[in-house]
Parts: structure tokens; C-alpha cells; sequence
């Protein structure tokens, strides 16, 4: 106990002169396969420098202290960070990130937003060029190029949580599970292949998951999400497709805002509508097909979802959601539920119910596959 005090004495942690320093409020970490994310909440206008070498990342601060409630979560590691220290330089904060290997370093200052109230440090650590073709070739190995691929997309991750029911249910984990659960049922049919943008609490850029989606050569986009509004008596499942003009809905423009924050927390995406080369690929007769096949597989899953619990609209929607412009694939994002209805928040919650919504939206698939088939 006694060295702990001592520690937080030299670090400047405690209460004297708090107005003087520069707060760093506390540390989060993300591991996804490709990159670790660290993040740390700061005062505005922090004064930083940092410096990469192969062994450790040196991340200082001028003038800072940090919150005592919040010291230990800086000690991490992971696959690529084997462990943090924490020293003071006379008036300077060091924070020594000990790696594991070289790797290619991106940071940048996030402002706060409605989940976040305080300015946010991100530090990127992405995996060299040789270990991404390595990682690269094994996913293509992995998956058989006589199977049809579908890509299921967990909504949200690591910083971005999305919504959180009244019993602190994160919209996040739930995406997950029903997606995992999704993939497995897929998995099981011999004609089907199925794979997770993301197989963790991570975040992935919205156009990167597109990207993922066009790599893997997939023939079908479903993103999972839950649905949230102020009212909490609002429910049932509903299905979108794109519109490029958008929705004039209330709550589709809701969604929009929600579901399209690029830079909220992984810096300023590249939207895909600026790519001219994707531009030049979606003609209008592809992009007529991609909107009637969606249609028709949305169609088809809404159906199965209101088999087992209510749907909030009885049809397919628009909205220009950017994680549906896959070029010339259907694509559908499922709102499962109302995170933001208690009842529908402890069912989302629920191990089987989720089993049931996977299976449903499964169904769906299989539907819409026999559907194109006999036309």
C-alpha cells in the first residue's frame, strides 16, 4: 500500500494542483486482428508527443497527471503489447507501450460526442505488410471457392457500443452473438459459407467492412443491429435496404445519423460515394439488381423474423445506411429489436432468443435462394 502511495505521489496523481495539469482520465484497449487500438481520454489541447521504435511506443505528455480511480486500467497487453509502464520526466508524463514487434503507427484526436464527454487519444497499432498477406492468404485458404459466401456484419464494436437498454444491455455485444450465432447456422449448410466482419469487441470503419465484403468475394451482406428510440414501448424487428436518397421517416433519418457517425471513432472515413472507380462499376442496370435482390431477400427474412416475435413495419425500408453500398451484391441491415424496450432488451439478452432470431433470419436466406432459383 505504502509503495502504491508513493507511486501516485511521484506521478503527480493526486489533488494538488489538479487545474495546473493536464488530466488524463483514463485508458481503454481494443484487439483486433489486424491492430490494437489504444485510447485515452483527455482535457482538450493536450500537448503530446510520441515516439515509435521497434520495442515500445513513447507516448508523452506534457504537464499531466491521471486520475487515481483510473491508474491501473493503463497496465495492458495483449498480442502485440506485452506490457505499459507509466514514469515522470521532471514536468513530462511518459507512457511506454513495450511491443512485441515493429509496427506501423496511426494516431489522431477524437472530440466528444454523446457517448464520449471527454476528447479522446487514439493510438493505432497495425500489423506489418508481411503479416498481413500471411493473414490474408489464410482467410482465403479457409474459405472454399465452391461455396456461396454470405459476410455478416456485427453492428458497432469496441469504442462505439451503439444503443444501451435501460438494464445496460450494449447494443455491441448483442450484434455479436446474434451474428456468431448466425455464422454457425449458415455454416452447418454444405452450399454456404459464412463469414464475421469482425469476431470480437472491436471497431471496423464502416467502408472497411464493404471492403472485407468485396475481398472475401461474399454474394450477400447482412449487418445485425438493434434498433433504440426514446420511447420504450416501441418493438418489433425491421429489414432496410438502401436508398441513396435517403428516408424521410423520422426514424429512418434517426437510424441514418446513428448508424453513418464515420468519424466518430476510428478518424474521417473515405465515404464510399467519393470513389469514382465504384462510381464506374455500379451501372445502372447493376445497381437496379443489387436494389431488387435485396428487396427480394429483405422480403423474405422479415417474413421469418415475424414468425417469432412482432415486426415494427410490416415491410422492407430504405434509408442510405454506408455499410449497405456494396456494389452489386444484396444487402440487408436487420434492426432485431428494440434494445430500448425492456422486454425486447431482456429477450436480446437471451442466449436462445438470439438462437431463434439467427435462425429466422437464416430461413430467410434459404427462402430467398429458392426464390431465385425458380425465377
Amino acid at each position: 500500500m505504502r509503495y502504491f502511495l508513493i507511486i501516485f505521489f511521484l506521478l503527480g496523481i493526486g489533488s494538488v494542483s489538479a487545474d495546473e495539469k493536464t488530466m488524463l482520465y483514463d485508458f481503454r484497449y481494443w484487439t483486433a486482428p489486424d491492430h490494437t487500438r489504444i485510447v485515452i481520454d483527455t482535457q482538450e489541447n493536450a500537448f503530446y508527443d510520441i515516439f515509435t521504435s521497434k520495442d515500445y511506443i513513447i507516448l508523452s505528455v506534457e504537464n499531466a497527471k491521471v486520475l487515481s480511480e483510473t491508474f491501473s486500467h493503463l497496465f495492458f497487453q495483449d498480442k502485440r503489447i506485452e506490457r505499459a509502464q507509466i514514469k515522470r520526466d521532471h514536468e513530462t508524463l511518459k507512457l511506454i507501450f513495450h511491443t512485441k514487434d515493429l509496427y506501423s503507427v496511426k494516431y489522431f484526436n477524437l472530440p466528444p460526442n454523446q457517448k464520449y464527454k471527454y476528447h479522446r487519444l487514439v493510438i493505432d497499432l497495425y500489423d506489418s505488410k508481411s503479416s498481413k498477406s500471411k493473414t490474408k492468404v489464410a482467410i482465403e485458404k479457409s474459405t472454399p471457392s465452391d461455396k456461396i459466401i454470405i459476410l455478416v456484419d456485427a453492428g458497432h464494436g469496441g469504442e462505439d457500443y451503439g444503443a444501451v437498454g435501460k438494464n445496460k444491455t450494449r447494443e455491441k455485444d448483442v450484434n455479436l452473438a446474434i451474428a456468431k450465432k448466425l455464422v454457425n447456422t449458415i455454416n452447418k449448410n454444405k452450399d454456404l459459407s459464412a463469414v464475421l466482419t469482425r469476431n470480437g469487441d472491436y471497431y471496423i470503419p464502416l467502408t472497411k467492412r464493404i471492403t472485407i465484403a468485396q475481398n472475401q468475394q461474399a454474394t450477400m451482406f447482412i449487418s445485425i443491429h438493434a434498433d433504440a428510440v426514446e420511447s420504450t414501448s416501441a418493438k418489433g424487428a425491421s429489414i432496410y435496404t438502401l436508398s441513396e436518397k435517403g428516408n424521410n421517416s423520422k426514424l429512418a433519418k434517426q437510424l441514418e445519423q446513428s448508424e453513418n457517425s464515420v468519424d466518430q471513432f476510428g478518424g474521417v472515413e473515405t465515404v464510399i460515394d467519393s470513389d469514382q472507380f465504384l462510381k464506374s462499376i455500379l451501372t445502372d442496370f447493376s445497381r437496379q439488381d443489387r436494389e431488387n435482390q435485396s428487396q427480394k431477400l429483405a422480403s423474405q427474412v422479415l417474413e421469418e423474423l415475424s414468425k417469432i416475435g412482432p415486426v415494427h413495419k410490416k415491410t422492407p425500408q430504405k434509408a442510405n445506411f454506408v455499410v449497405l453500398k456494396a456494389p452489386t451484391i444484396p444487402s440487408i441491415l436487420v434492426e432485431t429489436a428494440f434494445i430500448s424496450n425492456p422486454i425486447q432488451e431482456k429477450r436480446l439478452g437471451n442466449s436462445k432468443e438470439q438462437q431463434k432470431i439467427a435462425d429466422a433470419i437464416y430461413k430467410g436466406v434459404i427462402d430467398y435462394f429458392e426464390e431465385v432459383k425458380e425465377n
